[in-house]
């Protein structure tokens, strides 16, 4: 009971926090960085294998300078370049997929905050919501390497060689959202109509600051 509680705090605050990143990055920055890691996550899973041999192509071409085709023996550099081993092979093409995903991921998080001036991104729940989402596509990065820097064994229980199934990861990812739903209600029911009254006024909150972020862009 007392490590479920931990888990429950824990995780409330790691989403608390990534609401209130929202919140100060506004929503045009979060809408955008959800928009594009879906996408890139679609692109990814329907066109990976030109994505695969685009990077097997440049390390070709990489190791063909590197061998001297430009400047030295092209007999050789050639016989190296036929010679060399793939950098993305077929045992390593779901990972190495999964990694050019954290990368546009990441990139996207950063980029909106240097492009989008704050005028431009308003500030209100909706902003807060999309935060948390962003959370969760950001625990989908770092929870299997943290699983693994923590682990007594230091193996990762989550497999990152599984594939980008989107389904089954947002599907793990909503799993656990009802789960905290559900240990919130278990908290809030025992306090009765103080309770409802709380989670009431949370949501009240919530709506007035979507309201006052919208009548500030208008003025």
């Amino acid at each position: 009971m007392i490590g479920e509680v931990a888990i429950l705090i824990s995780l409330l605050i790691y989403l608390t926090f990534f609401g209130w990143l929202g919140w100060r990055r506004g929503f045009a920055r979060e809408l955008t960085v959800a928009i594009i890691a879906l996408l890139s996550w679609l692109l990814l899973d329907q066109s990976g294998d030109i994505v695969v041999a685009m990077a097997n192509l440049i390390a070709a071409g990489l190791q063909f300078a590197f061998d001297g085709g430009f400047t030295g023996s092209a007999d050789e550099a050639f016989a190296a370049l036929a010679s060399a081993p793939e950098l993305v092979g077929a045992d390593t093409r779901d990972a190495f997929l999964y990694v050019v995903w954290v990368v546009v991921l990441v990139v996207a998080y950063l980029a909106t905050g240097w492009i989008i001036p704050d005028k431009k991104s308003e500030k209100n729940g909706w902003s807060i919501i999309l935060g948390v989402l962003n959370g969760f596509f950001f625990a989908m990065v770092f929870l299997p390497s943290l699983d693994a820097l923590f682990s007594p064994d230091g193996e990762a229980s989550a497999d990152l060689d599984a594939g980008l199934d989107l389904l089954a990861m947002m599907g793990r990812g909503v799993s656990l959202l009802w789960d905290v739903i559900v240990a919130f209600w278990g908290l809030i029911a025992p306090l009765g109509s103080v309770g409802i009254l709380i989670l009431l006024t949370g949501i009240l909150v919530i709506a007035a600051m979507s309201i006052r972020g919208g009548a500030k862009a208008k003025s």
